[in-house]
């Protein structure tokens, strides 16, 4: 899904049972995110209203062994402070820097509903706040600047015409290569 697509602002109900259909919209949605280049997807960009993240730090679609499932992530705990260039799987070709918590602690359970708890810093801590503000129905450009909102307004109103025109949005990668689409 991409901005400014409604579901992307609204919050994710809370997985009560990992169904068939869950299980079975996982490997899509994994797809879905090495497809578009990105590291992790909130289950909103894939038009599942759902709170379920799935991750792969390193991008790198054929390392299954680092795909990650995370079924209602929270935030317990946020420490120091980052302010790091990231870009969205549903705003194609924008990048800004995001202030963010330099480290989080997060609980989450897995497929199989085991509770666990992480601590993280760098890209994970990254990943955990960047797509759980999707579950909540927040998005990139509720965290930037007023500068860096003048400076992409015009791929925003494109966006904005794209949706009502119901087109799929031109393909774009940030023009930073080192920034990670989340």
């Amino acid at each position: 899904m991409y901005y400014p697509d409604p579901i992307l602002r609204k919050p994710s109900g809370a997985v009560k049972e990992v169904t068939r259909e869950l299980r079975d919209a996982i490997p899509q949605m994994f797809e879905l995110m090495y497809l578009h280049r990105g590291v992790g997807l909130a289950g909103p960009q894939a038009g599942l209203p759902q709170r379920i993240v799935v991750a792969n730090i390193l991008g790198d679609p054929k390392k299954k062994d680092e795909e990650r499932v995370f079924v209602n992530p929270e935030i317990l705990d946020r420490g120091g402070v980052m302010n790091e260039e990231e870009g969205c799987l549903s705003l194609p070709g924008l990048a800004a820097k995001i202030r963010r918590a330099a480290r989080v602690k997060v609980r989450y359970r897995d497929l199989e509903g085991q509770a666990w708890e992480m601590e993280c810093e760098g890209l994970w801590a990254k990943l955990f706040q960047h797509e759980i503000d999707h579950l909540d129905g927040l998005l990139m450009v509720d965290k930037m600047s007023a500068a860096d909102l003048r400076q992409w307004k015009p791929l925003l109103q494109e966006l904005e015409e794209d949706h009502a025109a119901k087109r799929e949005p031109a393909r774009r990668r940030s023009r930073r290569v080192e920034t990670a689409e989340l």
